[in-house]
C-alpha cells in the first residue's frame, strides 16, 4: 500500500500548544477539549488520520511524547489485528491502551459492583498518586479488564488486566479524542527494531505496511513508558521507563514498589505480564562491537 506522510504544522510544544486542545478545568484531567474550528491548519491532518482510525482496519502511526506509536481503535478486533500484521508481532504480546482524558478511562472500567450508580472512582486509588503526579506522560498502569470489556480482546493477549495510559502529547490525545476511542498502540517499528522518535523513522521501517503517518516532530522522551501493577502486593514495575523507580518510590502507597520484570515471562515459560516483557527488543541493523575495559585487541585501538 502508498505510505502517506501528513504534517502537522506546529509553532511550540507539542504537548501544549493550545491549537490542538486544552483542559475543560485547569489541573484536572477528566475532559480533554479539542477546538471545534474548521478548517485549521493544524487540526486537519489529525482528522483525516481520526477519520481513517474510525472507518478502515489499517493502524495509523502518530507521535507521542515516549516514541512513535501504531495506533487503532482498542475496541475493534480488525483494527487491532492489523497492528500486529504492520509490524509483524506476535498475537500473544499484549498492548497498550492510550487515553485522551479521565473520562475515557472511567468508561472503560467497571461501576461499583454494589451500586452501579455510585460515584466511587473504578480507577484503584492505589493509582492514584501516581496519576495525580506523572499523568499525563510516559507511565502505564495495569487495570482490572471488566466482564464484559468494551477492548477487543486482541489488546489484551487473554490477559484478566490491560494497560493504560495517557500521553503527555496534546497531539496524540487530540487525535484520541477525535477518534471517540481508546487507541491501542505499540511502538511505530517492525516488532524487534529501534522504536522511532521521528515519522522518518517510521516510513523507513513501515513504508508499504500502513497508509498514513502523523508527522509531529521528534519525540522528547526516547523511551517507552513505564509499565507498573498496583494490584499486587508489594506493587511492581514491569517495564522500566520514562519514569523512573526512584520518582514512583516517591509517591503515596509505592515506597515498597520492587522492580518486576526479570521473570519467567521474559524467559518464554508463561504469557507476559505486559507488554515488552517476553520478546526481544532493539535489534539495530548495524554491527555491534562490545569493548571490555583492559581487554584491548590488535587493530582495535586500547580498552576505555
Amino acid at each position: 500500500m502508498n505510505t502517506q506522510i501528513l504534517k502537522v504544522p506546529l509553532t511550540g510544544d507539542p504537548s501544549s500548544d493550545s491549537a490542538l486542545g486544552h483542559w475543560a478545568s485547569p489541573n484536572d484531567l477528566t475532559t480533554w477539549i479539542v477546538p471545534s474550528t474548521s478548517p485549521s491548519p493544524v487540526l486537519d491532518p489529525l482528522r483525516t488520520a481520526a477519520t481513517h482510525l474510525r472507518t478502515t482496519s489499517t493502524p495509523v502511526a502518530f507521535p507521542t511524547e515516549t516514541v512513535y506509536g501504531l495506533g487503532a481503535d482498542a475496541t475493534r478486533s480488525s483494527t487491532v489485528r492489523g497492528i500486529y500484521a504492520a509490524k509483524g508481532r506476535p498475537s500473544d504480546n499484549p498492548l497498550i491502551v492510550h487515553i485522551s482524558d479521565l473520562s475515557m478511562l472511567r468508561r472503560l472500567l467497571p461501576s461499583s459492583p454494589s451500586s452501579p450508580n455510585s460515584n466511587t472512582d473504578p480507577i484503584p486509588a492505589i493509582y492514584h498518586p501516581l496519576i495525580a503526579r506523572f499523568w499525563p506522560g510516559p507511565l502505564t498502569i495495569l487495570l482490572p479488564l471488566p466482564d464484559p470489556s468494551p477492548l477487543a480482546p486482541e489488546v489484551t493477549a487473554s490477559l484478566p488486566t490491560f494497560g493504560v495510559r495517557m500521553p503527555a502529547s496534546a497531539l496524540a490525545r487530540t487525535l484520541i479524542s477525535l477518534t471517540g476511542a481508546p487507541l491501542a498502540a505499540p511502538s511505530a517499528n517492525a516488532s524487534t527494531r529501534p522504536s522511532p522518535t521521528t515519522a522518518s523513522h517510521v516510513y523507513d521501517d513501515l513504508s508499504g505496511r500502513i497508509e498514513l503517518v502523523i508527522d509531529g516532530g521528534s519525540c522528547a522522551v526516547g523511551v517507552e513508558s513505564t509499565v507498573v501493577d498496583g494490584l499486587c502486593s508489594p506493587p511492581a514495575v514491569l517495564r522500566p521507563g520514562g519514569v523512573s523507580i526512584e520518582e514512583i518510590r516517591g509517591c503515596e502507597g509505592w515506597e515498597g514498589v520492587e522492580r518486576g520484570y526479570v521473570d519467567a515471562a521474559q524467559e518464554g515459560r508463561e504469557a507476559p505480564r505486559a507488554p515488552g516483557m517476553k520478546y526481544k527488543h532493539y535489534s539495530p541493523r548495524a554491527r555491534v562491537v562490545l569493548f571490555e575495559r583492559g581487554e584491548g585487541r590488535k587493530g582495535w585501538g586500547g580498552g576505555g
